[in-house]
């Protein structure tokens, strides 16, 4: 066997004995919380059915939500969650600039969304991985035609990360299992091991076989060449059972994204609000089945019967007839037939069980699920303090997953198009400059609206103080915050007049004003008539960004 196969075997069977530890806690929380990743120290057959040990739903309803809700404020389908700046803010003000990043935008939003690319599909797959488990793991690559971007997910049982001297992952080990027929048509016959090949030639085709994909830093690489075996990150394909390479190859960037809800120091996978409501999660299984058990007997309880007063056995099926010794009943007073008293407690049982689920509920963030809405009766200042709120407590862990995952998928997949040319020339002064990516997530956008709610509180407090002396207003750039504020509510930009033209129509203007005769004293009036326009203008935006206006004043 190659050293070079021996030794990564070696360092994959070491880093998954480091792992181990992970796996029997995410069975655990697969069990109650995602069923179908239930076999991480458990074997399952196809279609087995992997619910019959819960009493309570609770916990999967919760891992659901907040799922759901990553998808709709990190990626949502129906808005524009990203956009594309140049790091040169003065550059990303030229118009052809601008309208080829706009143009970039489009195209890479429709990539990321064609069918084909599977991204809502499998993104979706890691969002349950990342509430449950606290790791996800999405390949960002292109398809086999090379025409468009293919992503994939992977169970965590099958992936080994191993992170690099800052932190960051930057090493995965994916175990494939693929049938021999599968594995030829994917790398080619004659690429496989000897046992893949005998069992295709034997008649084996659908034999299952275990290959190892290896992606990491290349060692000892020259940047000169251009060919795959000098790209950045290697890939290394091993048929295990013949420890045989299949095939090598490597990347421009790191291929996957590796979101992790929350790290702990020296711990390379995360941690996730799963864990912190599973041991309410295992609770509520053992409530729910003894409140089970409680109400069956409630409602079919055990029966009292006298040992010599019954013949037979009680009927106790619908139209049963069961007799009895009247005489018995006659010296007993009653029918020598009564339900026996548990002394069940119903009602304590239900209470304990709705405190249990507000905390899995919790744990889950349910109460900061959705963004603040404004309510028929709220102040403005009562609407930006529960936006404030919103963002103090969901703000710090989607400003992580920006990072790691929506922005590592963003710029994995421009950069793709990219090569591919799937964007027209760009123009001559952005050919070789950086371009950045911003995300218009609703949690980024309402960040920004307590922004502009902030600077619109400001200028309302100047106010009374505008109206006597309107050239205070000369401290605010109205141009830089008429252009900041469509951004900010998520209009497109190319909505706006480019700078030009602007400039121009005001030059008009002023040529027409000048054509006609100045009456005396209109300049003040204009000033004033200005500062009335500037406050109406104030009093908008403090509307759009805060709520409704007169109901609330300056906190």
């Amino acid at each position: 066997m190659p050293r070079e196969i021996d030794d990564l075997l070696a360092r994959h069977k070491r880093l998954k004995d480091q792992r181990r530890l992970w796996e029997s806690h995410w069975q655990e929380l697969a069990e109650v919380m995602l069923p179908r990743r239930a076999d991480f120290t458990t074997e399952h057959l196809a279609g087995e059915r992997r619910r019959d040990h819960l009493f309570d739903g609770t916990p999967m309803l919760a891992r659901r939500g907040l799922s759901a809700a990553i998808d709709g404020l990190l990626k949502p389908k129906t808005a524009r969650w990203f956009r594309i700046k140049t790091r040169d803010e003065d550059l990303g003000e030229d118009e052809a600039v601008k309208r080829w990043l706009e143009m970039a935008e489009e195209r890479l939003y429709r990539a990321l969304y064609d069918r084909r690319a599977r991204f809502i599909q499998r993104s979706g797959e890691v969002d349950d991985d990342l509430v449950t488990f606290g790791t996800g793991v999405l390949f960002v690559g292109e398809g086999r035609d090379l025409n468009r971007l293919l992503f994939r997910s992977f169970h965590l049982k099958d992936v080994v990360l191993g992170e690099n001297a800052d932190g960051e992952i930057d090493t995965v080990f994916v175990t494939l299992r693929l049938t021999a027929r599968q594995a030829a048509q994917r790398f080619g016959e004659a690429a496989l091991g000897r046992d893949t090949r005998e069992a295709l030639k034997d008649g084996g085709e659908d034999k299952p076989f275990t290959f190892l994909q290896a992606v990491m830093p290349r060692r000892g690489r020259d940047s000169r060449r251009r060919d795959n075996a000098s790209l950045p990150f290697a890939s290394v394909v091993i048929d295990v059972q013949s420890e045989h390479r299949v095939s090598e190859s490597g990347y421009h960037e790191f291929p996957f994204a590796v979101p992790r809800w929350d790290t702990a120091a020296g711990e390379v996978y995360g941690r996730s609000p799963g864990m912190i409501a599973l041991p309410d999660a295992n609770t509520l299984q053992q409530m729910g089945k003894t409140l089970l058990v409680a109400g069956h007997k409630a409602v079919d309880p055990p029966l009292l019967v006298g040992d010599d007063s019954v013949f037979g056995t009680p009927k106790t099926f619908p139209g049963g007839i069961t007799t009895f010794d009247m005489q018995a009943a006659r010296d007993l007073g009653r029918i020598p037939i009564e339900p026996l008293q548990t002394g069940f407690n119903l009602p304590l049982g239900r209470e304990m069980q709705k405190d249990a689920r507000d905390q899995i509920w919790a744990a889950f963030f349910r109460n900061v699920l959705q963004l603040p809405v404004d309510a028929p009766r709220m102040t403005a200042t009562e609407v930006l303090e529960r936006k404030e709120e919103f963002i103090r407590t969901i703000g710090p862990v989607f400003g992580r997953l920006e990072s790691d995952y929506i922005g590592q998928v963003v710029e994995r997949s421009f950069n793709i198009l990219l090569r591919a040319g799937a964007f027209p020339e760009a123009p001559e002064i952005l050919q070789g400059r950086e371009v950045v990516f911003d995300f218009a997530s609703p949690v980024e956008q309402a960040r920004r609206q307590i922004e502009a709610a902030g600077a619109a509180r400001s200028v309302e407090l100047l106010a009374p103080f505008v109206q006597a002396d309107p050239g205070i207003l000369d401290n605010f750039d109205g141009d830089a915050i008429a252009r900041d504020t469509p951004e900010i509510f998520g209009m497109p930009q190319r909505w706006l007049r480019p700078k030009e033209a602007v400039e121009s129509l005001r030059e008009g203007r002023q040529q027409a004003q000048l054509g006609g005769a100045l009456v005396p004293g209109a300049e003040s009036g204009d000033a004033a008539a200005g500062a009335g326009e500037a406050g109406g203008i104030v009093q908008a935006l403090a509307q759009a960004a805060g709520g409704p206006s007169g109901t609330g004043g300056p906190g």
